[in-house]
This record gives structure tokens, C-alpha cells and sequence, in this order.
């Protein structure tokens, strides 16, 4: 092993941006549905310009809107170059001066280039459309958003421009009976989908286009990956979802330009959904051990099997929710984006030739990052919990940090909330970060109501994130005089025997027993929660006699377990959630038998069902349930009439898609649901917590005095 003379560097206390002075406003409903979402930020390759994507609430006509925007980096002008309700991949297209983009304009979803001027001209239109979606005969899709039909649904750039990828869904076709598995899976839903493939093509500079490869659309690399394309002189590298012992992998082919024929990569052993940081020598950046053992190493290409090991670290390479990395031309150094996960927020490191490594970033998060091609001077998204997203200049080298353009003067325009960030040991011995919002008027040595709000480890700095928060007004119930705690589960590297778990939980490899399993995973979350409270409740902070929790998802998991195992709470709200019931175990066979360790009618797995599964536990339940669902889950269905047997106060609600034949999706898309669902959980937790009943619509009002009735007769209860 190589190891550099240098050590760390942190540069983490770069210049301070300045804040938007206080104007004395407050949060609203209404601020909440108008956060704006970035999902794409793209820089020119000359750095003068970059585009990005705001996603928004378009109320009007209850869905959601994208804006592609222009930013000229030298003047700072912002204009708008096209809308729709869907936008996504932009690409600055290599060579050129323009812009490339899914979106619908009109004709389905097609891949289009859009000059500065705003000019759109199609680069590829597949007049074949595919319904993709929560629809009746749609393809499902995960884009969180209304139903789309599709013509055009993944591509990539050759690094020249010359060429091109680009793959079309095609579905339809007649239904055919199906067997086994195929049925199992289809339980799941509540639709069946019609038979679909995606097909891959190349063009070349001349025109001539070129099929590559047809995949099912069940191939999740082919369909949300975009095949993970790497592009070769004379040659394009592809992947394809491998099926290996009943774990996904990916399997890698290429395909040759000259003869147009397809030979068959040697397994590598990569993954299915990170892609591979290259290091400043060329090699792959990886972070190896657990814990305070964590070292950066880059593994050197060849056979030799040499590693350069940067020293420990306590970052995570590219995650799912900053990725990127970046490579200086001449190799003198790397950037790439990275969580601090013991920190809740994101960041960029330089990792340099010299072995030097350098952490550029704020207090808060630098998200959604784009480099010139020398890697010298990128465009990043600078946001926190308080701190709504702007655009910011990066400079590699000095780690000097300006800010662009705000992109959101609405939310600059109210005061910051105060946050605290905090970390909890639980009794285990597992630490896990989170933050405190305090509310408004906060008065010290006064006791205020609570509400814990979690999803996996979500809870960090960025602006009011949906796939935190979901439908659950933190900045209002802040504003109403909660304290609210946003808390991320235990991380899982920080310990061999955690990161064994999480292993064994992925490949259902039963080197973990399903009670320590259990342990280490639900059990270790729920303790994180008690000991916040117990910290919490001994410095006065909160009252333990008024606290909530809440969750969806990953999240609505932790919500169900932790009211089942524990006496905390008065009132819960449990998100579009169904997992670690019995009624999932048919379409979740690998993961129930190393969570169980078999199915619910198994004698000796039915122990393990007893001492997990939420709805086996309903009567042990001392908080209110409020159930939000996107879909009638079977799962959480059982929990809600196994609490209602119980006699715990249970509420169920289902919101509605954009016709019968439509749902809405697992992270709400139609703003209507978004507000009656947040208005729901306001109600909600003032009625069990503060005994109060809030004013609402007619129907909220009628539900209220149902909640009334509930109250009654749990209170009746022995």
C-alpha cells in the first residue's frame, strides 16, 4: 500500500455567502407548496453559462410545473427557456453551444436542443408513445409526477458530440397469462402493466441509426440508468441488470462501431446504482472500513493491485442525493461530491495527486454540483434547513464560494426559523444526527410539545426536502409552537456488525439471525428515538406528556415500531407505508426471511413476526394513528384494523390520482393532496396533543367529531 506523506486539509470554513437581511415574515401554507425543487444545475463546457430545472407547484391546474432557466455567470441574468410539465436530463451537448433535454412539449416526452435564444428544435421524436406512470395501462415509473406518455426515455452524448444514445420504450402488445413469481409480483399492485421493452439505439454523425440492444422494462439499469454508457474511441460500453443468485447486478457488453456487433464484458463485480469516482492517478475511489477505520483509497488500475490510501475519512462518496465527481485534464487532482454523514450535509472534496485532501463547502450543503471539463470552477446549489437554495460559483483550487443567483426570493423573504444540529448516542451504543427546529416564539425554560419527523437518513441540510418531509408541515407546526425533531436513523457504517446487518438485510444471506437483525435495524431506530426524548425531556426543552411522531415510507417503518415498542407517544401519522407486515411477505420473500426468517404460517419464524410486526403489536400501542396512503397497501391496512381492534384511535386515508384511473405517487405530485394532506396532520396532532380542534373544510370538520368519538371511548378504556 502507497500511503502519502501529506494529511488531511479542511477547508470546510470557506468565505461566509451573506445572508438576506431579515424582513420579519412568516411561513405560510401557501410558502411551503411554492418551495422550488432543483433537479438538474449544468454548466457550459467554456463555464459561462448554466442551465437548471425548477420544479413547482403550477395550483392553477393542480400539477407540477418545470422551468428550464438560463443563468449567464458572467452578468447573472436568469431568464426562463422553456416549461412543461416535465423536464429532465439536460445535457450541454459536446461541441456545441446548446442544451439537450427530455421534456413534453406537446408530443410526449421527446429529446430535444434548446439554444440560449430558446429555440427548441427535436432531436429525436418517437411518435410511438408509452403511458408511463400510476395510471391504467401505464408503464410504471418512479418520475413522481402526473402520468407522461413517453416517446424518448433515456440518452447520452458521445464526449466528441458525434454520436448518440438513445433509448424508446415501446409497450403494448397483447396480455399473456402469467406464472409464478410474475403473479406474486403483480399482487403488489394494483394494476397490471402491459407488456413493455426499451430499445437502445446509436446515431451517428451521419444520421444512421443503429439498434444496440432490447431490454424488459423490469431492467432497472436500462430503464432509470440509462444503461450506464461509457464511450470508447471505436466502441460504446453498456450495462444491463444481471440476475446473480437472486441478487441484481450488472452485466456489461460492448458494442462496436465499425462491425455493429456486441461482445461480452468480463464481470467486474460493480454495482447496480453508484457510478465510480475516478482518482486523480486514474484509479477508482473508494472508501474501505467502518467507523473511525474508514480510510479514502484509490485502487490503481492494472493488475498489480497498488492502493494510495488518502488517510480516514468521514465522508460517502457521490451520494444517490449529491452525486458527481470530476477530473482535473492533466490528473493534478479529483472533486468529488460527498455527504458528511456523521454531519447531515453534503459537500465537495479535492483530492489531490500529492495525496493532500481538501473539504470545500459551507456549514449548510452544497448539492446538485457541475464542473467545467478542467474541473477548475463549477456551479453548485448552496442550501441548509434555514437556508433557501441559491446558486453559488465554486473555485476548485482556493475553495472560494460566491454566491450567483437566488432561487427563491419568496423564501428569503421570511425569517429563518432557529436550528440546532445534534447528534444521540441510543443505549446500544449507535449514534445518529439530526436537528432541533425550534419554534417561533421560543421562550427558555419553557416546555413545548414535539414532533419527531424521519425518513432513513433524509434529515440534513437542505430546503424544506420532500423526500424528508413529504406531507408534514414542519415550518408550520414551528410556526404553532412545536418543537420539531428531525431525525436521521443510525448511520450504517459507523460499526462492522451495523454494516453486516444492512448486508445481510440487501442480499438475505442469514449471516445475521433475524433477531439481532431486528436489533441492530428497527429496534436500534426506536432507541434512537427514546434517547432524544429522554435528553430532550431532561433539559426542559420538551414536555413528555405531548409528543407526535411521524414518517413515510422507510420512515412510516420506524413511525409503526417505535409506537409498538415504546410508550412515547400520543399521536402518530404513518406514511403510504406496508413494510414488516405479514401481508407484504409474499412479494418480499428474500427480505422477510432474514428480517423473520420465513413466512408468517412458518411456527418458528411466527415468534419473530411477534416481535416485530406492527400490527402483532397494535395492542401495545399508546399513540393515535393516522395512516396517509397513495395506494390501498395491504400492509398498512392490517396495522389499521389490527389498531382498531385494539381499540387505538385509527384514521385511514386515501388520496385520490387525477382520475379513477390514475393514483397519486408514493412522494405526493398533485398539490391539492399535498395541502389537504398537510392539513390533515396539522389537524391531526393539534387534536391529540393540544386537545385542539382545528377550523377546516366541512369534510375535516365531520372527521374531527369521529376523532371526537375515538378520544371518548379510549379514554373509557381500563
Amino acid at each position: 500500500m502507497i500511503a502519502p506523506a501529506a494529511a488531511l486539509a479542511l477547508a470546510g470554513a470557506a468565505p461566509a455567502i451573506p445572508a438576506v437581511p431579515s424582513v420579519q415574515r412568516t411561513w405560510t401554507m401557501a410558502d411551503i407548496l411554492a418551495v422550488p425543487e432543483v433537479k438538474d444545475v449544468v454548466l457550459s463546457a467554456d463555464g459561462r453559462f448554466a442551465v437548471y430545472v425548477l420544479r413547482t407547484n403550477n395550483e392553477a391546474e393542480d400539477r407540477p410545473e418545470f422551468a428550464l432557466h438560463l443563468l449567464s455567470i458572467g452578468d447573472r441574468t436568469d431568464r426562463i427557456l422553456a416549461t412543461s410539465p416535465w423536464i429532465d436530463r439536460v445535457r450541454a451537448i459536446p461541441g456545441r453551444s446548446t442544451w439537450s433535454a427530455l421534456a413534453d412539449f406537446g408530443r410526449g416526452v421527446q429529446l430535444y436542443e434548446i439554444g440560449n435564444d430558446a429555440a427548441v428544435t427535436p432531436v429525436i421524436v418517437n411518435e410511438a408513445l408509452a403511458l408511463v406512470g400510476s395510471a391504467d395501462g401505464a408503464e410504471y415509473g418512479f418520475t413522481e409526477t402526473l402520468p407522461l406518455r413517453f416517446g424518448v426515455i433515456s440518452y447520452d452524448w458521445s464526449p466528441d458530440g458525434r454520436q448518440l444514445l438513445y433509448a424508446t420504450l415501446e409497450a403494448g402488445g397483447k396480455l399473456k397469462p402469467i406464472h409464478g413469481e410474475a403473479v406474486t409480483r403483480l399482487s403488489a399492485r394494483l394494476r397490471r402493466a402491459p407488456p413493455s421493452f426499451m430499445h437502445y439505439y446509436v446515431r451517428n454523425e451521419r444520421g444512421e441509426t443503429s439498434p444496440v440492444v432490447m431490454r424488459p422494462a423490469s431492467d432497472r439499469v436500462a430503464r432509470f440508468l440509462g444503461a450506464l454508457p461509457v464511450w470508447g474511441k471505436d466502441y460504446l460500453d453498456y450495462g444491463v441488470q444481471g440476475d446473480d443468485k437472486g441478487i441484481p447486478s450488472v452485466h456489461r457488453y460492448r458494442w462496436h462501431f465499425a462491425t455493429r456487433t456486441t461482445t461480452t464484458l468480463p464481470e467486474d463485480g460493480s454495482g447496480i446504482f453508484w457510478g465510480r469516482v475516478t482518482g486523480p492517478k486514474g484509479g477508482e475511489l473508494t472508501v474501505t472500513g467502518a467507523s473511525a477505520g474508514r480510510h479514502l483509497v484509490e485502487r490503481l488500475p492494472g493488475s498489480d493491485g497498488a492502493v494510495i490510501d488518502y488517510g480516514p475519512t468521514g465522508v460517502i462518496l457521490s451520494d444517490p442525493r449529491s452525486p458527481g465527481s470530476w477530473r482535473a485534464a492533466n490528473g493534478a487532482f479529483t472533486i468529488a461530491a460527498v455527504r458528511l454523514a456523521e454531519e447531515a450535509r453534503y459537500a465537495l472534496l479535492r483530492i489531490g495527486r500529492d495525496g493532500k485532501t481538501t473539504l470545500i463547502g459551507t456549514d449548510e450543503s452544497l448539492t446538485h454540483c457541475t464542473f467545467r471539463a478542467d474541473a477548475l470552477e463549477g456551479v453548485c446549489v448552496h442550501e441548509g434547513l434555514a437556508r433557501p437554495p441559491r446558486l453559488v460559483r465554486v473555485e476548485a483550487l482556493s475553495g472560494r464560494i460566491t454566491t450567483l443567483a437566488t432561487l427563491s426570493p419568496r423564501h428569503d423573504a421570511i425569517t429563518p426559523l432557529r436550528v440546532e444540529k445534534r447528534q444521540w448516542t441510543n443505549r446500544f451504543g449507535y449514534k445518529a444526527s439530526g436537528f432541533i427546529v425550534y419554534p417561533r416564539e421560543y421562550h427558555k425554560g419553557q416546555r413545548y410539545p414535539a414532533i419527531v419527523v424521519t425518513h432513513d437518513s433524509d434529515a440534513d441540510e437542505r430546503f424544506a426536502a420532500p423526500d424528508l418531509q413529504w406531507n408534514y408541515p414542519v415550518q408550520l407546526f414551528a410556526e404553532r409552537g412545536y418543537v420539531v425533531l428531525l431525525v436521521n436513523e443510525p448511520w450504517g457504517r459507523q460499526s462492522p456488525a451495523l454494516e453486516q446487518a444492512w448486508r445481510s438485510l440487501n442480499d438475505c444471506d442469514g449471516r445475521v439471525s433475524p433477531a439481532e437483525l431486528q436489533r441492530l435495524i428497527w429496534l436500534n431506530g426506536a432507541e434512537t428515538i427514546r434517547s432524544l426524548v429522554e435528553d430532550l425531556a431532561r433539559q426542559g426543552l420538551i414536555d413528555r406528556d405531548r409528543l407526535g411522531i411521524a414518517g413515510y415510507s422507510a420512515g412510516s417503518q420506524l413511525v409503526n415500531v417505535t409506537v409498538t415498542q415504546t410508550s412515547l407517544f400520543r399521536a402518530a401519522s404513518s406514511g403510504d407505508g406496508a413494510f414488516l407486515e405479514p401481508a407484504a411477505h409474499r412479494y418480499n420473500r428474500c427480505g422477510y426471511r432474514a428480517i423473520y426468517g420465513g413466512p408468517p404460517g412458518d411456527p418458528v419464524a411466527f415468534e419473530q413476526y411477534r416481535a416485530l410486526a406492527p400490527s402483532y403489536r397494535a395492542a401495545r400501542s399508546s399513540a393515535a394513528m393516522l395512516q396517509q396512503l397513495a395506494e390501498p397497501r395491504a400492509g398498512a391496512i392490517d396495522f389499521h384494523q389490527a389498531l382498531e381492534a385494539a381499540h387505538i384511535p385509527a384514521e385511514l386515508t386515501l388520496y385520490p390520482g387525477e382520475t379513477a384511473a390514475s393514483d397519486e405517487t408514493h412522494i405526493f405530485h398533485i398539490p391539492s393532496n399535498r395541502r389537504a394532506a398537510m392539513e390533515e396532520n396539522l389537524a391531526w396532532f393539534d387534536f391529540w396533543l393540544l386537545d385542539r380542534a382545528r377550523e377546516g373544510s366541512p369534510a375535516l370538520r365531520e372527521r374531527i367529531e369521529r376523532w371526537q368519538l375515538m378520544k371518548a371511548r379510549w379514554q373509557r378504556q381500563p
